[in-house]
C-alpha cells in the first residue's frame, strides 16, 4: 500500500520554522544574496511564516517587491502578523 504521506506543517507549529537556531543555521542573507539585488521582484512559494520573505523584502529594498505564497492561509496570517507596522509593510 502507497499512503500518500502529508507533508505540509501544521501552521500551529510555525514558530518553529522562525527560530534564532534556524536563522543561525540558514541565514536567509547569506544564501539569497547570490540571487536577489534591490530592485528586484521575488517570488517565495511557500514561504511559510515569512523566515526568507521578510529577508527578501529588505534585500529588495523600497523599489522592489516580494510576493509571498503558502497553500495555509493561517501561514499567511502569520506574516501579515510579523510585518505589520514594520517598514517591510504589506501590500495585498
Amino acid at each position: 500500500m502507497n499512503k500518500e504521506r502529508n507533508r505540509v506543517c501544521p501552521v500551529e507549529l510555525a514558530n518553529s520554522l522562525d527560530g534564532r537556531i534556524r536563522k543561525w543555521l540558514q541565514d536567509p542573507r547569506k544564501i539569497l544574496s547570490p540571487y536577489v539585488d534591490e530592485g528586484m521582484t521575488v517570488l517565495d512559494i511557500g514561504c511559510g511564516p515569512g523566515f526568507f520573505s521578510v529577508e527578501m523584502a529588505k534585500m529588495v529594498g523600497r523599489n522592489g517587491k516580494v510576493v509571498s505564497a503558502d497553500l495555509q492561509d493561517g501561514m499567511l496570517q502569520k506574516l501579515s502578523n510579523k510585518i505589520r507596522g514594520t517598514e517591510v509593510g504589506l501590500q495585498s
